[in-house]
């Protein structure tokens, strides 16, 4: 293992400073670490079914009797982008066009299928995925539905039915990033130009309809100009990202399947995980989940532990056990009907989530600033949400408790939990007007804590450890989704088949005066906000370009306004730009 060279590229980027492309352009381009380019067109008024099925047919499983009907695409058929595939979940994503085989590359979902797949727990699926083992390719079989270059890397058959087959993937993604005062002045009051590269390759091995094997390659460098916080999964040597084996088949009238390993896992709703954004190196998952999809309802049960991948060391990642995620997902689908003339879908979900973190400091009181106290803590979260759509109009609401405990770190005192957190947006689709565009507004609030409590008195704050989508709040990540109350309005807009638009303007309060402000990772400002509970408004855009099938373009910018009460406790406003690149097979 300890044979594969390291391509000299990487070597001098990690000490020649990558930050020369930001600094010449302003901004580099790319798509988060979680993001894949979307296939499905948002601004209809269909909602999107399994290519192969329909609605009133449960899943099956993708047997070579499934494969696809074939279609003669156009041989320059170019998916369409119309929104960001990193708000997957989001109702903005839920009205779609049917699409021929060539560009829609699902499993046998069913309804759940809908929303570019997203209600199937495994990240979109559209011509690529977020979880590239999410993507079936076997309707490639039929030379009708062949329209890339990439397409013989796509399914590689070793039988003459072709139920044995591989595909290989692959990514390449710059991501360059501009603080003007980063993390609102706590890290570096200069400039800072952040720049990193990652490359990954998969192989997805299919022994027929009922086993198959996955594995993916993953490495990261990271550099630039007076940066800033790279450990962890900003920087990686060559690694197994993803390794596990599947079995799938037929148990009481469902699709079920179990899967061992490591793996990617997005079962959850975009406010509590979006699989990490910026790091290079997104989450992996070690452990084991299984699934079972009948015609209307589904259940994910699942028990993983976060890959240890701090040994900056080629094929050094660990199983870890400092941090576990368990509990259980199940999700229904409410019959389709007609509202105000136009389709519509629901879906109730209803989940239990438990984390034990080996680490998980709260703050303290420490005078003018907020201290830290060092504890480990477990949290039991049970949650519902209601999400689709009801003719033009887009929703999602959802509401969670979290009990649990925090143990102060040498055998100290323990604390017991109660939080809470209401997450909803509400959009109206104009698919008539140029652009079709959805208006809506974004209102979140979750229980902060109270540090002038004893030592053994209820911790109030709702825990969020594994990063929110980005999209979902903060594009920058700097505000996080724990002692927090915010509302904005939220607009999206198909600029052109292959552009799209993202505007919002969050206002956030802290829902506790007396606890510290977050960031996206549940860390915390020493920052003690003088003066009230509005910390900041933060006005931001992203604009994305498909330029070809596999080349995308993205540039997001906000800014960072600074509450008075919180400047008075030393934060600066400032600004931040990102710009991104992403090719993919």
């Amino acid at each position: 293992m300890r044979a594969f060279a390291k391509f000299s590229t990487y070597c001098s980027f990690r000490n020649c400073r990558l930050g020369m492309l930001p600094v010449t352009v302003g901004i580099a381009f790319t798509l988060p670490a979680h993001a894949a380019p979307a296939a499905a067109d948002s601004t209809g008024t269909h909602i999107q079914l399994s290519p192969a099925r329909t609605a009133g047919t449960p899943a099956a499983g993708p047997t070579v009797a499934d494969a696809a009907v074939p279609h003669a695409p156009a041989p320059n058929m170019l998916p369409p982008l119309t929104s960001r595939p990193e708000l997957y979940g989001n109702p903005q994503l839920l009205e779609l066009h049917p699409l021929p085989p060539a560009q829609l590359h699902q499993g046998p979902w069913g309804v759940f299928n809908t929303n570019t797949a997203a209600a199937a727990g495994f990240g979109t699926v559209g011509y690529y995925a977020v979880s590239r083992w999410a993507e079936v390719w076997s309707g490639l079989r039929h030379n009708q539905n062949r329209i890339d270059w990439a397409d013989p890397l796509k399914y590689i058959p070793f039988n003459e039915s072709g139920s044995i087959y591989l595909t290989l993937s692959g990514n390449f993604r710059h991501h360059g990033f501009y603080d003007q005062f980063a993390q609102f002045g706590a890290v570096k009051r200069s400039p800072s130009y952040r720049s990193n590269l990652r490359f990954n390759l998969g192989a997805d091995l299919h022994l027929g309809e009922h086993v198959r094997l996955y594995g993916e390659l993953m490495n990261g460098e990271a550099g630039g100009m007076n940066y800033y916080g790279y450990t962890g999964r900003w920087r990686s040597k060559l690694d197994a990202q993803q390794a596990f084996v599947e079995v799938r088949g037929r148990l009481l009238g469902a699709t079920t399947g179990i899967m061992v390993g490591r793996m990617t896992f997005l079962d959850v709703p975009p406010y509590v995980s979006g699989g990490s954004v910026y790091p290079t190196i997104p989450y992996s998952w070690n452990g084991i989940r299984g699934y079972a999809f009948w015609k209307r309802f589904r259940v994910d049960l699942f028990d993983l532990t976060l890959t240890n991948d701090n040994p900056y060391l080629p094929f050094h990642d660990q199983v870890g056990y400092r941090s576990r995620l368990f509990g259980a997902y199940t999700s229904y689908a409410v019959p389709q009907f007609t509202f105000l003339g136009k389709k519509s879908q629901v879906f109730v979900d209803t989940f239990y989530l438990g984390y034990l973190l080996a680490s998980s400091p709260i703050p303290r009181q420490d005078g003018a600033t907020f201290g830290s106290q060092a504890g480990s803590t477990r949290r039991d979260t049970p949650g519902m949400r209601i999400w689709g759509n009801a003719g033009p109009i887009e929703f999602s609401a959802g509401g969670m408790w979290q009990g649990g405990y925090f143990n102060a770190a040498k055998n100290g005192p323990a604390r017991p939990v109660s939080a809470y957190s209401f997450n909803a947006s509400l959009s109206w689709r104009f698919a008539k007007w140029w652009g079709k565009p959805s208006i809506g507004v974004q209102a979140d609030d979750a229980s902060g804590g109270d540090a002038r409590r004893g030592a053994t008195a209820s911790w109030g704050n709702f825990l969020s450890p594994w990063v929110p989508s980005a999209y979902y709040l903060d594009i920058s990540t700097d505000l996080g989704l724990s002692n927090i109350i915010d509302i904005g309005p939220l607009i999206t807009l198909t600029t052109s088949p292959n552009t799209n638009l993202m505007l919002k303007a969050p206002v956030v309060w802290r829902n506790s005066v007396n606890d510290a402000v977050y960031t996206s990772s549940n860390t915390f400002y020493s920052y003690r906000p003088r003066g009230g509970a509005y910390t900041a408004t933060i006005p931001q855009g992203s604009f994305t370009w498909r330029a070809t099938r596999h080349i995308t373009l993205s540039l997001d910018g906000e800014y960072l306004f600074a509450s008075r009460a919180f400047t008075r406790g030393g934060a600066t406003s400032g600004a931040y730009v990102q710009s991104n690149l992403d090719f993919t097979f």
